[in-house]
């Protein structure tokens, strides 16, 4: 009987060691596989941040760039009506500075008095040059200037070489002064003469000689 107790003592003792060494090997296992899954669940955690970092930065640079745009367009627009302000009021400033200086009326020359008048006297014209056409041209020449030339006709004699004025009593020396300055722009004269048996006012004996 003892006999038969220690045997069955012995298998079952035999029995429960073989039964534990599978226990142990599962345990074993175990934190294995549960170190693996961390690890994965650890990258898959990592990759999932990395793309969202990276979708976000792809919504926040063309975001950052829009903004940017923005404001550089309302400085600009800011900025442009900010300077055309500027002109305007310099341009008004500029305007309100001018001043209209008064104009100087204008000087009108000195016209002869009622003594000094061209039309005054009459004067007869008379060729003593012997060059056809003299005539004419003296009396052309003094009605420009304003005298009024009375007749035009030939001397008795063409052997004038300069030209001679001859004037009645009481003749304007204005006159005179003014038909002598006339003359001597074409013509060498003689010094007026006043003659007291002369009838007409002023007469002009054209002669040969040109003004130098």
């Amino acid at each position: 009987m003892n006999e038969k107790k220690n045997v069955r003592m012995v298998v079952e003792e035999v029995g429960s060691k073989e039964e534990v060494k599978p226990a142990e090997e599962v345990v074993s296992e175990k934190p294995q596989k549960s170190e693996e899954i961390i690890k994965e669940s650890i990258k898959l955690e990592a990759k999932h941040q990395k793309e969202s970092s990276f979708n976000i930065l792809w919504i926040l640079i063309p975001g950052m760039l829009l903004l940017g745009l923005l404001i550089g367009g309302i400085f600009a627009y800011v900025f442009g009506i900010q300077k055309i302000s500027d002109s305007q009021k310099s341009n008004t400033s500029g305007t309100q500075n001018i001043t209209v200086e008064p104009t100087a009326a204008p000087t009108s020359k000195p016209t002869a008095g009622p003594s000094a008048s061209l039309s005054k006297y009459k004067i007869k014209i008379l060729n003593g040059s012997g060059i056809k056409g003299e005539a004419g041209k003296v009396q052309t020449l003094i009605e420009a200037a304003g005298f009024t030339v009375l007749s035009t006709g030939n001397a008795a004699t063409y052997d004038y070489t300069k030209t001679q004025i001859t004037l009645k009593t009481g003749i304007d020396p204005d006159f005179v002064s003014i038909l002598v300055a006339t003359l001597k722009k074409s013509y060498q004269l003689e010094d007026p003469k006043t003659v007291s048996s002369q009838t007409n006012d002023v007469t002009v004996t054209v002669g040969s000689l040109k003004a130098l």
